[in-house]
């Protein structure tokens, strides 16, 4: 085998699970994947408040370590690479990520700040009012939640229009019971 070793595959490996976890942090902590969060409202007891940013942080400082890894093995062996400073570049941005993951760690203001839609639940919903709207989330077809996923000001309207509906009540005009009770 011609440059194919068993610590390359298993470098390539590492590099490509990491990208798949930063992508997924990424994603949950822009607000474009809700669902985990969701699943958080939905459970009973002691609500615990989720770090995706430091998530997001980690995954990326072993992302960039990867990557020096990787740009450390092509260097040796590409001629074009040799004199560029690309191991430095992604060892430097794995320090400045595990120093965020630091200090996000330790001030809790930083740790709750994002996802933004998360952030504004908390402050505008009270817990019962977030868990119905985890419980509604879950009623809503798979394209409607890929829509409420990317646009952020259509979920805002969304999640309101199911808070009204548990402050004030949902009420059907077609039942004709409804006027004796």
């Amino acid at each position: 085998m011609d440059g194919i070793s068993i610590s390359n595959i298993m470098l390539w490996t590492g590099a490509l699970i990491t990208s798949a976890a930063t992508v997924y942090f990424g994603a949950v902590l822009t607000g474009f994947y809700k669902e985990p969060l969701m699943a958080r409202f939905r459970r009973y007891g002691e609500e615990r408040r989720p770090a995706p940013a430091i998530s997001f942080a980690v995954s990326l400082g072993i992302w960039a370590i990867m990557m020096t890894l990787i740009m450390r093995v092509l260097t040796q062996q590409i001629l074009l690479l040799q004199n560029t400073l690309l191991p430095l570049i992604f060892s430097i941005l794995s320090l400045m990520a595990f120093g965020a993951a630091i200090a996000m760690n330790h001030f809790e203001s930083l740790r709750v700040m994002l996802p933004r839609w998360y952030f504004d639940l908390l402050l505008i919903a009270s817990r019962e009012e977030r868990r119905l709207i985890a419980y509604a989330w879950l009623r809503l077809p798979r394209k409607m939640r890929w829509r409420l996923n990317g646009d952020q000001a259509a979920f805002r309207v969304w999640a309101d229009m199911v808070r009204i509906t548990v402050i004030y009540g949902a009420r059907d005009p077609d039942d004709p019971w409804a006027q004796w009770v």
